[in-house]
């Protein structure tokens, strides 16, 4: 009669059971953190790209706001220089209060 109910061989088999569960969790966690690092580093390849994207226009905006840039779009556009310039004083009184 080898039939017999064994306790010890049923905590073999439930303890190989659980240790086939937990190879196969870790297999996923193992994709999981690869799939998640190949996420990052795209990010930080984007991350990159934007960042030169924005020094690009850093530097043509402070090129187009410059004074000799300005300078050069007014006359191309027909606007002179100054060259007499008359001051107005807001400083004299009109009328007074009684």
């Amino acid at each position: 009669m080898k039939n017999k109910f064994n306790l010890k061989n049923l905590k073999m088999y439930v303890l190989g059971g659980l240790c086939g569960i937990l190879a196969i969790l870790s297999i996923f966690m193992t994709i999981e953190t690869a799939a998640s690092g190949a996420e990052v580093a795209d990010l930080q390849k984007k991350e990159a790209q934007l960042a030169n994207q924005q020094q690009d226009i850093e530097e043509n905006l402070v090129e187009n706001l410059s004074v000799n840039s300005l300078r050069e779009k007014s006359t191309e556009m027909g606007f002179a220089k100054v060259s007499n310039l008359v001051y107005v004083s807001g400083g004299v009184p009109v009328a007074r209060l009684p």
